[in-house]
């Protein structure tokens, strides 16, 4: 085991520099991605870990593309996800991966595996979601919505979704059959059930945005916005709750995908 934390913490630890480097993360971010990475690598293996590196190499890719297409302003993200959005992207895979460790049962392997599909599916909506030219829409009542609130969608971030769950269970089918064996219908079966629970997790994702997440209105401008950091003068709340953040929500939907992924597959 010793052997085994060194060497996640080692390859952890040059990937998340790199991105530090690169600014996908802050320093805060930085030690968080290396305590979570680490923890991952350790109890739900190298592939686990290798799921959660493609997820964040492929989210953090997409958001560079996102800003240079539509010519972002640098904003307060310039430097990186910070420690928050790392807990709520890699937290859920971490505990399910520390539950198969424990108790040995590949369920909880595949809960890990969807958490991340979860996360891989959200990000690559939202950032190739707001690449669309058409309307965005409330998921639950259908009217139309301010491009990059939580609970918008389009028909293009519905599709790149089901291709970022896809791609998290093409890879662990793929890293699975070297330690498991081949096996045609188990192939398929964990396949399947990682995809459509990172689909639905992505889903909920928007539902809690548009249920739950806080949204505040600039009361000179009337106009919306989710982060209270990016006000410029007096805000109300005007939905969800203040509690209720997007980081919030993203561990929420990674948690209930799990959490599908053992109830009905398990």
């Amino acid at each position: 085991m010793i052997i085994t934390a060194f060497t996640g913490f080692l390859l952890s630890a040059l990937i998340a520099l790199f991105a530090f480097k690169r600014r996908s993360l802050d320093a805060s971010g930085v030690i968080a991605a290396i305590v979570f990475a680490t923890l991952i690598f350790m109890f739900g293996g190298i592939f686990i870990w290798a799921l959660l590196m493609i997820f964040f190499i492929s989210s953090s890719v997409l958001t560079k593309i996102n800003k240079k297409i539509l010519k972002k302003p640098i904003d307060l993200e310039k430097k990186g996800r910070n420690y928050i959005q790392v807990i709520a992207n890699a937290g859920v895979a971490t505990v399910f991966s520390v539950m198969f460790y424990v108790f040995q049962e590949h369920i909880y392997l595949v809960a890990a595996a969807a958490a991340i599909a979860a996360s891989n599916a959200d990000t690559w909506a939202s950032e190739i979601g707001t690449l669309s030219k058409g309307k965005n829409y409330n998921i639950l009542t259908f009217k139309v919505m301010d491009k990059g609130l939580s609970g918008a969608v389009t028909m293009l971030g519905l599709f790149a979704s089901i291709i970022g769950a896809f791609v998290i269970g093409f890879f662990f089918v793929l890293f699975d059959s070297f330690v498991e064996g081949f096996d045609l219908a188990e192939t398929l079966t964990n396949g399947f059930i990682i995809s459509f629970g990172g689909f639905v997790g992505a889903l909920i994702d928007s539902v809690f945005g548009a249920l739950i997440q806080a949204k505040y209105k600039d009361e000179k401008t009337g106009k919306l916005f989710e982060n209270k950091a990016f006000a410029k003068g007096s805000f109300v709340l005007v939905s969800g709750f203040a509690l209720i953040t997007n980081d919030v929500v993203n561990m929420l939907s990674a948690l209930f995908a799990s959490i599908m992924t053992v109830v009905f597959f398990g």
